[in-house]
């Protein structure tokens, strides 16, 4: 897909419509599908709109989550894509989107990659995981049943050729209806239902497979994946805190003082963010765990500007020597 004028905006408009999803992402929608299309009883024009809406939300979902997988940082997935693999001209706008930050590498990707048809899709996931994409999601199960039964856990895809063979057909009938100006449709109400919760079945087993593919031993529960990212957070600090020292016990007095007042003051912001998306009205009963969050991703941000800082003063900071009075645990 060659880069046209205007394509970074387009990225840009996709992003304020959708608010960069982390929950709809695609799947509620399947789900919505799936079930208001059980109450169909007669034919109708609206009939044909269904196929097109589970295919849209089908490859909305794969977009979302190969953004994930690439701006995640995870050399598993960075070092699967090949950028000169895609049909990609990096042009001025683009190079200095990225290089600005107006847009992520990982939007990029997924903005660009073909999913046309089941078997683009298959290709493209297969690429990105380094593995056979399909041979995960025929294996997928309810993460909460795999930890509790093993691999006696029922998989989720009950006939996984049945499956496929819907989803070829749905992108068939997707295409008909969008290029074609049939007065009726080209499925009947049985297998535009049936179109419609394979749609769902896939992309819920694809979102499992992925998962385990990741992190097999992933938090299930808001209390385990708050504990996760509380600790994750404590390695931070304390990554953060050593560093600190180094660059401090080099510093002159004065810049020193001007050194831990701008440390105070980073810590203070990220407090107040963290209160900030902790809120009922940001997130809900989710704040706690959205507080660490903020304070992991900000985290981040930080302990690479002053690893940068410490680079800088690489030749006189001595990592071996005693802790100075900067020391914030």
């Amino acid at each position: 897909m060659p880069f046209r004028r205007g394509y970074i905006d387009e990225i840009e408009e996709i992003r304020e419509r959708t608010g960069h999803p982390n929950w709809d992402n695609g799947i509620t929608k399947l789900f919505l599908l799936s079930q208001r299309v059980q109450s169909l009883e007669t034919d109708g024009e609206e009939l044909g709109y269904y196929p097109v809406a589970a295919i849209a939300a089908i490859e909305s979902y794969f977009r979302w989550e190969i953004r994930r997988l690439v701006d995640s940082g995870d050399s598993r997935y960075v070092n699967n894509v090949r950028i000169d693999r895609l049909q990609l001209k990096v042009d001025h706008e683009v190079l200095f989107a990225l290089h600005g930050k107006r847009i992520a590498v990982g939007e990029l990707i997924a903005h660009s990659v073909r999913l046309s048809s089941i078997e683009a899709i298959g290709e493209t996931m297969s690429q990105l995981v380094g593995c056979d994409f399909f041979a995960l999601v025929k294996d997928a199960r309810d993460p909460r049943e795999r930890r509790e039964q093993g691999d006696n856990a029922p998989r989720v895809l009950d006939s996984v050729d049945e499956t496929f063979r819907v989803l070829k057909r749905a992108f068939e009938v997707r295409n008909i209806i969008c290029h074609e100006a049939h007065l009726w449709s080209p499925a009947n109400i049985p297998a535009i239902k049936q179109i419609c919760t394979e749609c769902y079945q896939f992309a819920r087993a694809s979102q499992y497979a992925i998962g385990f593919h990741r992190s097999p031993d992933a938090p299930l529960t808001l209390e385990e994946s708050f504990l996760a990212a509380n600790t994750r957070v404590k390695s931070l600090n304390k990554e953060m805190s050593h560093l600190e020292n180094e660059i401090a016990r080099v510093l002159p007095s004065p810049v020193r003082e001007t050194f831990r007042g701008m440390q105070d003051a980073w810590r203070n912001f990220v407090e107040k963010q963290g209160w900030f998306y902790a809120s009922q009205e940001m997130n809900g009963n989710r704040g706690a765990l959205y507080e660490k969050l903020v304070a992991e991703e900000l985290g981040r941000a930080r302990l690479t500007e002053l690893k940068t800082l410490k680079k800088a003063n690489a030749p006189t900071v001595d990592s071996n020597a005693a802790p100075s009075e900067l020391d914030l645990g």
